[in-house]
């Protein structure tokens, strides 16, 4: 069976958009991008990358808060990774995921963090590593487990702070990260995982 794929995505959804600028939709097929945000340009941009590509926007932002917020956001996204019988799913998204759906997919969400894990786990890691005063920033991509930016590495980019003049040159990064750990999967060379 293939291994089928989607994206978690908040803000400006700008790492997946950037990619799909970047390689072409049919060599790197998505089944749906979920989305958390509140820009409807943001959905109408990820709707243009293929048609093909579906997009699930929550919308209850606003009716929920903190922990609740996030329970109904894994909640939602379970729903939907069981429905379109997905294998993976990559984060670029701002909310703590939740169990079951860490625990029913174990090993199969990769998350994108901006920081050279596990140093500078959670919020504000670029800027955490600025204020330490590092020689080099970087990207950390990892399975998502219970903690907070605790799981599993899979590979990570590394940036020296001479080539640093804003965010943009340590998130570009992932871009390239992205590709790599698709073909990874693809190719059935990532970790395996046991279906549910």
């Amino acid at each position: 069976m293939k291994d089928r794929i989607a994206c978690y995505c908040s803000g400006n959804a700008s790492r997946i958009i950037k990619f799909y600028e970047k390689y072409e939709f049919a060599s790197f097929p998505m089944e749906f991008v979920f989305y958390d945000g509140d820009n409807l340009d943001v959905v109408l941009r990820i709707n243009e990358i293929d048609d093909k590509l579906k997009v699930i926007h929550f919308e209850n932002k606003t009716k929920l808060k903190g922990k609740k917020l996030s329970q109904e956001v894994s909640d939602v996204i379970l729903k939907n990774l069981e429905k379109f019988k997905i294998s993976y799913m990559f984060c670029f998204g701002s909310m703590i995921l939740k169990s079951p759906l860490i625990n029913k997919f174990e090993n199969r969400i990769i998350n994108f963090h901006p920081s050279l894990l596990p140093a500078f786990p959670g919020l504000r890691a670029i800027d955490q590593a600025l204020e330490y005063g590092v020689k080099y920033l970087g990207n950390t991509a990892h399975f998502i487990d219970e903690g907070i930016d605790t799981g599993k590495i899979i590979s990570q980019t590394v940036l020296p702070i001479e080539e640093f003049n804003d965010y943009e040159d340590v998130l570009s990064l992932q871009i390239n990260m992205l590709k790599n750990i698709f073909i990874a999967i693809l190719n059935r060379t990532i970790p395996k995982y046991k279906y549910q």
